[in-house]
């Protein structure tokens, strides 16, 4: 049981996991954000302050950077070297803070992400040569900063200058903004009516997906027949609208025991949308007791994936053997793990996909290896 708890860990992290972000983005479109560019603060709340050294005041003319992430979002990791190298270059300066929210914790309080978030930073080591926050149980942070600013996605930025919020945005933009701000050629009120512009658009934008609430509150509620039928009565040519709506179908089919059906549906899909084929395959391997066709529908989707750029190969590969595994092909799930378990070893020696592959990894697959092992 142990190691069947860390393997769904790991698949939590695979790109193929299904995340449903709209009932997030729901909320954010509903209240409309109050906090803007030149307004002050919102007050700092955290659950723990992981590492460095805590802020408890600021400081005149010092400049604050509160970078938002989670452990499960790749662009964030991806950012973490970057802000790493900033927050050296500009010691002193400048101080930054890794501030963790959205974390999957599903019906649990917040801080029972604590233990996993902590062993992320620690795991990660230099690459976050910053100091971290976690949110607390009220998410005091992902709503009094995020949401209030109209920032639904991360990695998200907030640059902060004598109390006050003076830029929000992509971390990958900070560095000219910080040496405008040090130089005192930063444009505030500029970059206000820009921010300002860009939010309304954004509300709009948002505010179209509430017409999935009353889908996402069937499906939470195993009322599939009712989610069927709303599902039919929407206008899917926006293709986020389409995404969600299909994904929630296919859910829906194999909750119904129509995995023929469902297969059929997915087949669909892909045809002209083969870029949500890790999708699909994550929805499959996330069910127990389908068919073999099911789970090596589900391999191939995998192998189909490895082909694509930037993907992080040991945790697909590691994902094939689940579903190899699952459909009863012990010695093909055993040919995955031994190359996911070398992609990850070589890629910890390499600096590679920081944040995705950990020293925990490495030890997870290998456990999983000598599971499959012990069953040839």
């Amino acid at each position: 049981m142990k190691h069947t708890i860390k393997k769904m860990n790991i698949l939590k992290r695979i790109i193929f996991a299904v995340v449903l972000i709209i009932p997030t983005t729901i909320a954010a479109a509903q209240s409309k954000a109050a906090l803007t560019i030149g307004d002050t603060a919102p007050e700092l709340k955290y659950a723990k302050w992981i590492k460095g050294t805590p802020v408890t005041k600021y400081e005149k003319d010092h400049l604050y950077v509160f970078e938002f992430w989670a452990t499960w979002c790749g662009p964030c990791k991806a950012a973490m070297p970057h802000l790493s190298e900033l927050a050296k270059k500009y010691q002193g300066k400048v101080t930054f803070v890794g501030v963790n929210i959205w974390e999957k914790t599903g019906d649990k309080p917040y801080e029972s992400s604590l233990p996993a978030v902590t062993n992320f930073v620690k795991s990660v080591g230099d690459k976050m040569a910053y100091n971290v926050i976690a949110d607390n149980n009220e998410q005091h942070m992902a709503n009094k900063w995020m949401i209030a600013a109209g920032q639904n996605g991360i990695p998200s930025t907030f640059l902060l200058k004598n109390d006050k919020v003076i830029w929000i945005g992509h971390p990958m933009k900070l560095d000219s903004i910080i040496e405008l701000s040090i130089s005192g050629k930063y444009d505030m009120e500029a970059f206000k009516q820009e921010f300002n512009g860009s939010k309304i658009k954004n509300e709009a934008y948002m505010a179209k997906f509430k017409i999935l609430e009353p889908m996402m509150k069937a499906f939470k509620a195993k009322e599939y027949d009712k989610t069927l039928a709303i599902i039919d009565t929407l206008n899917i040519s926006d293709p986020m609208i389409s995404m969600q709506a299909n994904v929630a179908k296919l859910n829906v089919l194999f909750a119904q025991k129509k995995e023929t059906e469902a297969l059929s549906f997915s087949q669909n899909w892909l045809k002209d949308n083969k870029g949500f084929g890790g999708t699909v395959a994550g929805i499959i391997i996330g069910i127990e007791g389908l068919s073999k066709k099911s789970y090596l529908y589900a391999a191939d989707l995998g192998k189909a994936v490895l082909a694509e750029e930037g993907v992080v190969k040991p945790l697909v590969q590691h994902f094939i053997a689940t579903a190899y595994d699952k459909a009863g092909d012990v010695k093909a799930a055993v040919a995955f793990e031994i190359m996911a378990v070398q992609g990850a070893k070589d890629a910890l020696k390499e600096g590679k996909f920081v944040g995705s592959i950990l020293d925990s990894t490495v030890t997870e697959f290998e456990a999983q290896l000598d599971l499959y092992k012990k069953k040839l």
